[in-house]
């Protein structure tokens, strides 16, 4: 059986053909096909559009900037979400809403301006309004508008949760909560919350507002990991959903990035940088058995059509 192609080769494929330009835009995807869902439809993306993103982990939007819209001047406008109502999939197109939870969005502002400085607050366009305005009126999202500062945190918050309970899940194939009633675990835990809080508490991005290190402090973070673990104790996690569904996993956007910012900030994040690994080891082989494979030596294999010598 050939290994399963978790990139779908096109989001719009069955769509019936649309040149026209798109104004507001809500992607609802996995960190890894959001670039895809963008650069399927970017020739109907303007500078006066309005993308909004809905995933998880970090470091999507320098991605799309790179890849997609490298052109600072023709960029459409972002707005960012950190969204936490339970959901669950059902089949194509159905998805259960298991669990009431928030909605938190913010605009991104100029990345030359500080989040934290009144130019931040600049003049959004009216495509970021009327998305804005249509969300935060939408009672079942249970949506709030928040400062590009005050999103990031919150950003941060999910991501330091997600690289814990989802690779240390998908690691030993169990549920979130089976994670809190071992002392391996909770060691492990506390290892990779310590460089996770150190790389937070360096970015320049952060400095200068008040309560980071408290915030972002690895007791605080752990009890933030036990609380998520302890409420949703009997589900499976996305990223072990995806190992066992053989479909690519997330651990780039969350253990890699912290991996990578600390490594920007001089910090060696080598337990992070190994559960990263390992994650992307475990998938592979799942995909390789999936598959069949066999791993050959070919510097050893000996041609059937010549004699050993």
């Amino acid at each position: 059986m050939p290994p399963v192609d978790n990139r779908p080769s096109s989001f719009n494929s069955e769509s019936p053909p649309d040149n026209g330009p798109i104004e507001c835009l809500i992607i609802c995807t996995k960190a890894h096909h959001t670039e895809l869902a963008i650069k399927d439809i970017s020739h109907r993306l303007t500078k006066d559009s309005t993308i909004c993103l809905v995933h998880n982990g970090m470091g999507v939007l320098d991605s799309i900037n790179q890849n997609v819209f490298p052109d600072p001047n023709n960029r459409p406008h972002y707005i960012q979400t950190v969204f936490s109502h339970g959901l669950g999939r059902n089949d194509s197109f159905k998805i259960s809403h298991l669990g009431v939870g928030t909605t938190i969005l913010s605009p991104v502002g100029d990345p030359n301006i500080p989040p934290t400085t009144p130019e931040a607050d600049h003049t959004w366009a009216p495509s970021t309004k009327y998305l804005l305005r249509l969300l935060t009126l939408t009672p079942p999202l249970v949506a709030v508008a928040d400062t590009p500062a005050g999103l990031l945190q919150y950003q941060l918050e999910k991501l330091a949760v997600n690289c814990v309970i989802n690779p240390l899940t998908a690691l030993s194939d169990c549920t979130n909560g089976e994670i809190l009633y071992s002392f391996s675990f909770t060691r492990v835990m506390r290892l990779l919350l310590f460089e996770i809080s150190a790389v937070i508490c360096a970015l320049p991005e952060l400095q200068g507002i008040p309560g980071i290190e408290d915030r972002f402090s690895p007791e605080r973070l752990r009890r933030l990991v036990v609380n998520i673990a302890s409420n949703t104790a009997k589900n499976h996690s996305s990223m072990q959903q995806d190992i066992n569904q053989r479909r690519l996993t997330e651990i780039e956007y969350f253990n890699g990035w912290i991996v990578r910012r600390g490594e920007e900030l001089g910090i060696k994040c080598a337990l992070n940088y190994m559960i990263k690994h390992l994650v992307a080891a475990k998938a592979a082989t799942h995909r390789s058995r999936e598959a069949g494979a066999i791993p050959l030596d070919l510097d050893n294999v000996i041609s059937t059509n010549e004699p050993p010598v």
